[in-house]
């Protein structure tokens, strides 16, 4: 697929592991790869939510797509490695809830807010982006010069952008992961507990 794409690596301190994955195996013997894969599984889907969530709030997009857009590959006894993939080309402006568009001649043309801080003028010299009327289903376009065409849709961040913003979601959405993946463990450690 073109446009952009990420995934997302997560281990937990190495020490740690090996004393649940220890503890795991006193407890299940040779089935401890299976429920550590899937504590694995369960803190991906978890995280998955998390990350769409901690997108959303940061930017203006509307609803849909973060889950559809970043998939699960699972883990399994066989590869002790889940990931969480996205793949995506930018998103057309009009699926941000703040694309607004001034319409009367010498206005200030379309802008957006894309990461909740502000309108913000789209293109601020000429030739200023316009919002197509009739067949353009109000999408917004700018032409790449004074001449008539070419018009180009206007674009914004793909979802793999968003989710793998390390300032806006990842960063801030990572302790959590951390403390999902330690709970998942501990539950596995509990269910063989009984």
């Amino acid at each position: 697929m073109n446009g952009q794409a990420i995934e997302f690596e997560f281990r937990l301190d190495e020490g740690e592991f090996a004393a649940l994955t220890q503890k795991l195996h006193e407890l299940s013997g040779n089935k401890a790869r299976t429920y550590i894969a899937r504590a694995l599984n369960k803190t991906a889907t978890s995280a998955r939510v998390k990350l769409a969530n901690k997108a959303q709030a940061s930017y203006t997009v509307k609803s849909g797509g973060f889950k559809k857009d970043a998939r699960i590959e699972k883990a399994s006894a066989g590869n002790l490695t889940a990931y969480i993939k996205s793949e995506g080309k930018p998103l057309d402006i009009i699926r941000f809830k703040s694309a607004k568009h001034t319409p009367k001649r010498g206005g200030a043309g379309a802008k957006a807010d894309i990461v909740r801080s502000g309108l913000k003028q789209i293109h601020a010299s000429e030739p200023k982006a316009f919002k197509a009327t009739k067949k353009g289903n109000g999408q917004i376009f700018y032409r790449e010069g004074k001449a008539r065409t070419p018009i180009l849709k206007v674009k914004s961040k793909s979802v793999p952008y968003m989710l793998g913003n390390d300032q806006r979601v990842w960063s801030p959405t990572r302790p959590q992961i951390e403390s999902d993946l330690k709970k998942f463990m501990q539950q596995q450690i509990k269910l063989l507990v009984g």
